[in-house]
């Protein structure tokens, strides 16, 4: 009797991993900017905190305040550092955003909650 060859083995294709985009907001507007294609993710990186400080972060339409992601916060490891990834929505509108972070004050504000703000803006174009 013949050998019957064994089937071949098939693999569905791998999916495709959207791209990420690394990111250090900055204290002044507008001084960095990335573009970013929907569906592909944002990793926010910061340094200079205090250990287990807790920053938060905002997405929103740019220069306005409507925001299009609840606030996330991210805590700062031992070396004062932090990492978080934003993933866009593979829906949502290409258009200008940005990224706001800071650290609380209970309501304080002033110049020292001020100092603590960061921003990115975030170019968003049609994957």
């Amino acid at each position: 009797m013949p050998a019957v060859p064994a089937p071949t083995p098939t693999s569905a294709p791998e999916p495709e991993v959207a791209e990420s985009i690394a990111v250090t907001p900055h204290p002044e507007w507008n001084a960095v900017r990335v573009t970013v294609p929907q569906g592909a993710s944002v990793t926010l990186n910061g340094s200079g905190y205090q250990p287990g400080q807790q920053i938060f972060i905002g997405l929103g339409i740019d220069r306005t305040d409507g925001w299009v992601m609840d606030e996330q916060s991210a805590i700062a490891d031992a070396g004062g550092n932090y990492s978080f990834t934003i993933t866009i929505a593979a829906d949502l509108p290409p258009r200008a955003y940005g990224v706001l972070t800071f650290v609380e004050d209970h309501g304080r504000g002033g110049p020292d909650f001020e100092a603590t703000k960061r921003y990115a803006g975030i170019d968003v174009v049609a994957s």
